[in-house]
């Protein structure tokens, strides 16, 4: 047992000795190392503080009247999460047709926001495109979702889920021809869309309102915007 303690002892003396030679013979290359450690680090810190400040420069740019674009990223942001929230209900859509055109308009949502971010001066018309769709959208798959969970739907609850599925259908069809129109950069006609699209989807008590008032939903895409 004393034999081993004396050899531990030595073996911690070597090791401490020779921690203590390799310090000194190197002792030129560490701080070379350590200084280079350090100007890396240095360096990181001042091009992340660049670039920080070109990025806040880049959001407070104004793309059209009153708005930079910061407000463009924070407004898709926030319409991609009411997006995410919409398909939550995704699977509880007991419907294969419905679920095709949740996914085909969420598709046509992508190519909407990528379009805007990519040349945002037809942001304030395709905010109102999207705020009405989004907003339809919630209420058509809300009310389906309620009549999908209903044990014994009747036959008016059919005929309303074959109302929302005409929803869903007139959704995209608008989509597209919001689509065209932004690449066309035509915002009379896309004004005038949007107004169909209410009317279309309002004649199908399908937005909570009667078709001769759209002044909520129209109060709602002011709000919003």
């Amino acid at each position: 047992m004393q034999n081993n303690k004396t050899g531990c002892s030595i073996g911690l003396l070597i090791a401490v000795g020779a921690l203590v030679v390799l310090l000194f013979a190197f002792k030129n290359l560490f701080w070379w190392f350590l200084g280079i450690i350090i100007f890396i680090i240095a360096a990181t810190l001042v091009l992340l503080l660049v670039y920080n400040s070109r990025e806040k420069k880049k959001k407070e740019t104004l793309v059209t009247d009153g708005v930079t674009v910061g407000d463009v990223d924070a407004y898709i942001h926030k319409s991609e999460s009411r997006l995410q929230a919409i398909r939550r209900n995704y699977y509880k859509l007991k419907d294969d047709g419905m679920r095709k055109e949740l996914d085909l308009i969420s598709d046509r949502f992508k190519k909407i926001a990528k379009i805007v971010k990519d040349d945002p001066t037809d942001f304030k018309a395709a905010r109102r495109y999207l705020n009405t769709m989004l907003s339809s959208l919630e209420t058509i798959i809300s009310q389906s979702v309620k009549l999908f969970e209903s044990p014994n739907l009747s036959a008016e609850g059919t005929g309303s889920l074959d109302k929302a599925k005409e929803g869903l259908a007139l959704i995209r069809e608008s989509a597209d021809k919001q689509i065209n129109k932004l690449y066309e950069n035509n915002i009379l006609e896309l004004d005038v869309e949007i107004e169909v699209l209410k009317k279309s989807l309002a004649a199908r008590g399908l937005t909570g309102i009667n078709t001769g008032n759209n002044n909520d939903i129209e109060k709602e895409g002011d709000n919003n915007e």
